[in-house]
């Protein structure tokens, strides 16, 4: 059981930070980083990561948004896109098991408990 958890963490990791889409890599970079910048305690790491998880939701629907193709003809752009934006964000949030959800919390957890003590360290100082 723990391995299994452990292998979704590192394949979550390998997907996410070290996939070489460097949007993808930004845009986890910059909400783990919010949720350290945001963070004042330790105790508080369960709700920063929340917060980072959604953050990074946000940034990848936006990131679908803008990188799907414009439509043809150079027409003005209606509310279809972002249906269907949302609908296959949707469906490609409900296609997730609950290992992958806890693979993602853990990943994010990890990289703001890190970051939260070269934080902490430097600021001492």
């Amino acid at each position: 059981m723990l391995a299994a958890i452990v292998n979704d963490v590192v394949s979550i990791f390998r997907a996410t930070f070290m996939s070489g889409d460097w949007t993808a890599i930004a845009v986890a970079v910059l909400s783990v980083l919010i949720a350290v910048l945001v963070m004042r305690r330790g105790t508080q790491i369960g709700s920063m990561t929340l917060l980072a998880l959604t953050v990074f939701v946000i940034g990848c629907f936006v990131r679908g948004y803008f990188l799907r193709p414009a439509p043809a003809g150079g027409e003005v752009v209606d509310g279809n896109k972002v249906v269907n934006q949302l609908e296959a964000s949707w469906l490609e949030f409900s296609a997730l098991q609950a290992g992958a959800i806890l693979a993602y919390f853990i990943a994010f957890m990890v990289l703001i408990l890190v970051l939260f003590g070269l934080k902490s360290v430097f600021a001492r100082g």
